[in-house]
């Protein structure tokens, strides 16, 4: 449904609530994309252009988690199927030099939409 962060209150605890075993990642924030990437092989999970990334916050129970909302279906006529992906870091500092960057992405890429 929609991607705006209104449904990150929602969306974040209903993801931890699937108790998907987690996995060790390394997740690099570049000028144009989000990369995430497996930590021990180093192998290309995924990666999230901006333009497709919708919203970015942190979880409000604890203070290193956060997530973002991509569209799952870009290619879908009314752009209305989001997928919420949800991350622990190693701290709070660090959860939110993530976010910032990630929003600071969305400024970088507006004019490349």
């Amino acid at each position: 449904q929609y991607g705006g962060k209104e449904v990150l209150d929602q969306a974040i605890p209903a993801v931890l609530e699937r108790h998907v075993a987690p996995r060790e990642v390394l997740f690099d924030v570049k000028e144009a994309e989000v990369l995430v990437q497996e930590k021990t092989s180093s192998k290309l999970l995924c990666h999230y252009p901006y333009p497709t990334i919708s919203c970015v916050g942190r979880c409000l129970d604890s203070s290193n988690v956060f997530a973002f909302c991509v569209a799952a279906s870009p290619e879908s006529p009314d752009g209305s199927v989001f997928d919420c992906l949800v991350f622990a870091s190693s701290s709070e500092q660090e959860c939110e030099e993530i976010i910032k960057r990630i929003a600071a992405g969305f400024k970088h890429t507006e004019w490349f939409v």
